[in-house]
């Protein structure tokens, strides 16, 4: 790395404004975008700066991206309000009137889904985060992510494992969420259906470029790129291997 990029650092609003104009113009080299992009994210994390949250960019790499439209994709909406709803049976009421306020603001909300692969200790997962939020305050936002994922063993996934969920409305100088959970995975729930339909999107959308999401700035951030592990059989999509997807991708959900 470069004296110039390791000098650099982040202590003010200004030098973040500085950092943010040097990327935007693309003109260093891109080891050296790849360190500013990152600083950057640390500094906006902690801030609660747009999108970063510190549970989707720590030992996880998003190999896929998508933008959900509510008009179009109806069934992932109507299943994720379904299984919030059963999550949310033990839980605070302000937590239950956040989420359902942010999801049926259909003029200020903004959804995406993205593909991942995580490591959890000793554990590996490949996943699906349906993250749903909207812009608060101009820089900040409101955040609901449902995070599904299917233990993965010798290359192998085991099917939907576990979930984990993150209501995480803007609240002046607070940064943990609101309301947390994760859970074991229940057969036969909406959890399930809603993993299966993740899973057939990782598959079926993936050569729908008009479905996909892509920002140039994610070329130079370290939890985005392409998928890690040797897998055999897979929830989620590999390229160029078609027969990896397991079966359970063909089953109605």
């Amino acid at each position: 790395m470069t004296k110039e990029s390791d000098e650099i650092k982040i202590e003010h609003e200004q030098d973040y404004r500085e950092i943010a104009k040097t990327i935007s113009r693309k003109k260093r080299p891109a080891k050296i975008l790849r360190k500013l992009m990152n600083m950057m994210e640390a500094y906006r994390q902690s801030k609660k700066y747009g999108w970063s949250r510190p549970w989707n960019k720590h030992n996880l790499t998003n190999f896929q991206s998508f933008k959900l439209d509510h008009r179009n994709d109806e069934l992932l909406y109507l299943n994720s309000q379904r299984f919030l709803s059963e999550m949310f049976s033990g839980a605070p009421e302000e937590v239950r009137v956040f989420s359902e306020g942010l999801l049926s603001d259909t003029n200020e909300l903004m959804s995406f889904l993205f593909c991942h692969e995580y490591s959890d200790g000793n554990k590996h997962f490949e996943g699906a985060t349906l993250s749903f939020g909207r812009i608060n305050n101009k820089r900040y936002r409101d955040r609901i992510d449902i995070i599904l994922e299917a233990e993965v063993i010798n290359g192998v996934s085991q099917g939907y494992s576990r979930s984990r969920v993150f209501v995480d409305p803007y609240r002046n100088d607070v940064r943990e969420p609101l309301w947390e959970d994760i859970s074991n995975a229940i057969a036969g729930s909406t959890g399930e259906t809603l993993f299966k339909l993740l899973s057939m999107a990782s598959w079926d959308w993936a050569d729908i470029p008009e479905r996909h999401w892509d920002h140039w700035t994610s070329s130079y951030i370290d939890y985005f790129g392409d998928r890690q592990w040797n897998m055999e059989k897979s929830c989620f999509w590999i390229e160029a291997n078609p027969v990896a997807r397991m079966e359970l991708m063909h089953k109605a959900a």
